[in-house]
């Protein structure tokens, strides 16, 4: 009997560079600039310097930003979101990294742990952008949303009808992030559930971060990237 084995989550990842790298069989243009010209792209950023300076000065003590930081960032600034949703605020970095790109931009998020509110508050303060921190839930916004950021590892409490209340805020130049979508198993079905919202066309899996995009010229399908 052939013994049967099972990779490991490190194994998973390491199987998706190998098959989805630098946009490897991929034959959408738009999603083969994406990978190309955001997801894998390299640039050192002024605006990460802004960032990092901004965590010193609020908290005193140094902090390099990671690669999923700086991708709030690039996707940001590709696509000049100005209208930014955010669930699940955490201590404010991912705020900061959402919001560098321009100052015109209108950031609202949600943070409902109390420490965690308390210390994202101060670091907006030491930041020069419109973040509007709210700590009751979903706020009820009547403005479509450019993007929306959603961090399912700062999440205790995943709110009823969130494919409704995404819908809503929708247009067809909206993208959501989804970051923790293969945390724990709750957390993946959350990502199957946003991936089935009616509208949506084009979806990304970076293995740990999902990308969703309503623009009706693309098609609705499911890729793989390497991230």
């Amino acid at each position: 009997m052939p013994r049967i084995y099972k990779l490991t989550k490190a194994g998973i990842k390491i199987l998706y560079k190998v098959r989805h790298h630098r946009g490897h069989g991929i034959h959408s243009p738009f999603v083969f600039n994406l990978i190309t010209k955001v997801i894998e792209e390299k640039t050192p950023y002024h605006a990460y310097e802004d960032i990092e300076a901004c965590i010193e000065n609020t908290f005193h003590k140094s902090r390099q930003l990671n690669k999923t930081n700086k991708l709030l960032f690039k996707l940001t600034n590709y696509f000049g979101a100005q209208r930014i949703l955010e669930i699940g605020a955490g201590m404010g970095i991912n705020s900061l990294c959402l919001t560098a790109s321009s100052k015109n931009i209108k950031c609202i998020s949600v943070e409902t742990t109390k420490q965690k509110y308390l210390e994202a508050k101060k670091l907006y303060q030491q930041w020069n952008r419109d973040i509007t921190l709210i700590t009751e839930g979903l706020p009820q916004l009547t403005e479509k949303q450019d993007c929306i950021f959603i961090n399912l590892t700062e999440l205790n409490n995943y709110p009823t009808e969130l494919n409704q209340y995404l819908l809503n805020l929708s247009y067809d130049k909206t993208f959501i992030i989804v970051k923790g979508i293969r945390t724990n198993r709750r957390h993946q079905m959350l990502w199957r559930e946003i991936k089935e919202i009616e509208s949506r066309t084009a979806a990304l899996d970076l293995f740990n971060i999902g990308i969703v995009f309503f623009d009706p010229a693309l098609y609705r399908w499911d890729y793989k990237i390497s991230f």
